[in-house]
């Protein structure tokens, strides 16, 4: 999949508001454009089918993240990845049943152990969430043989990863970050969503000002996962990591819908490969 690194001339407005507004309207008129002219490929349409029957079998694993979860070492343990932990946030209206295939992914590449990190998408404030993903990544690192872990966060759980690693301390425990559909600059559908963190993902809310004012070069390597489908992330670029500070590579997907993002062949493919690359100079693994 291609891959782009974010550049200084992408951030350079000191202004994070007037960044935010002036870019956001901007790029959501270039989706519009990307829009009618992906109605003439007919991958789209085989994506968006995708992403309805996918929406269904989300909908039907639901049930399965209500029940008690146990950390699951890797099923290969022969595997030459080193071992550490690898948690995994879900995003909006979601559990840890969202992460079903892609944990079946990660086991049999040797990765983990993997822990899945549960919290009210509705009714929570972001900022809370963030402080209890820091409580659990203690933990979890506390018991485990490596002193760093992996965070994968999809849609709104990639944001509550990046304040966390940001904020919070994250920067001494975090290696690696993934996001998958996150809205690092705003969806203009969170207007439409229920709750504080619907709230705080409106393009140019204060919550979004303050991930951009906070984010500092460090050792955790980021990737970004964003796709021209998405359509829970308007406009899709929006997903892209382009802070300079953070040195993200986004990778960007084709003809696969917000929810399909975590259950693609492709893009699971995709991500075990990253996790297993050498770290670029400086970061740790």
């Amino acid at each position: 999949m291609p891959s782009e690194r974010a550049t200084p001339d992408q951030a350079a407005d000191t202004s994070v508001a007037g960044h935010l507004r002036d870019a956001l309207p901007d790029a959501l008129r270039r989706q519009v454009g990307a829009a009618l002219r992906s109605a003439l490929r007919p991958a789209s349409y085989s994506g968006l089918v995708r992403e309805l029957l996918l929406t269904s079998v989300h909908a039907s694993a639901y049930p399965l993240g209500l029940l008690p979860s146990r950390p699951r070492a890797p099923d290969a343990p022969h595997h030459p990845v080193a071992r550490r932990p690898v948690v995994l946030v879900h995003g909006w209206v979601h559990n840890r049943s969202a992460f079903l295939l892609m944990q079946r992914a990660l086991r049999l590449a040797g990765l983990g152990p993997l822990h899945t990190f549960d919290y009210p998408s509705i009714t929570g404030d972001l900022n809370q969430v963030a402080s209890e993903l820091g409580d659990v990544v203690e933990r979890v690192v506390g018991h485990a043989a490596e002193d760093t872990c992996v965070l994968i966060g999809h849609s709104m759980g990639g944001l509550v990863a990046r304040q966390y690693v940001q904020q919070l301390g994250g920067h001494d425990l975090v290696d690696t970050v993934v996001t998958l559909g996150t809205p690092h600059r705003g969806t203009y559908t969170a207007w439409f969503g229920l709750g504080r963190a619907s709230q705080q993902c409106r393009p140019g809310s204060t919550y979004l000002e303050q991930l951009e004012r906070t984010a500092r070069p460090g050792l955790a390597r980021w990737i970004a996962y964003y796709s021209d489908l998405d359509l829970m992330i308007a406009p899709a670029v929006s997903a892209k990591l382009t802070h300079p500070a953070l040195d993200a590579t986004n990778v960007r997907v084709r003809d696969i819908g917000h929810l399909s993002l975590l259950l693609s062949r492709s893009v699971l493919g995709d991500l075990v490969a990253r996790l297993e690359e050498p770290a670029a100079d400086g970061a740790r693994r």
